[in-house]
């Protein structure tokens, strides 16, 4: 699959992180085991955030399969908050990116790992 936009790819891993997601949820209450019944997925994307919850973008997203709008009726009905964050800040980049010295400190020091004595 080929995205026109980085808003669209950013925006189609959010739709498989959202689905993810509602599969935990659904079996932790079948578990009966308690949980917000709002998740938090964080983004370094703001069109993919924006797209998310309001409406007016999805008129421009014709090319969007309509399988990805879930992920904004989820927004809609509470069961999910996308809330943003910089890029710089994003942990994760730890794993997938080369970082600065300063972030890979940083990346460290947030997962607990000692420094090679």
């Amino acid at each position: 699959m080929v995205s026109r936009s980085s808003t669209e790819a950013e925006y189609k891993s959010l739709a498989n992180a959202t689905a993810e997601v509602m599969w935990v949820q659904k079996l932790l209450d079948e578990l009966d085991i308690p949980h917000h019944l709002t998740a938090c997925l964080w983004r370094d994307n703001l069109g993919a955030k924006y797209l998310s919850a309001n409406p007016i973008f999805h008129a421009r997203t014709k090319h969007i399969e309509i399988n990805f709008h879930f992920v904004r009726e989820q927004v809609a009905a509470k069961r999910l908050d996308i809330r943003f964050i910089s890029t710089t800040d994003q942990i994760v980049n730890g794993f997938t990116k080369p970082l600065p010295e300063k972030q890979m400190v940083m990346f460290r020091d947030n997962l607990n790992i000692a420094d090679k004595l």
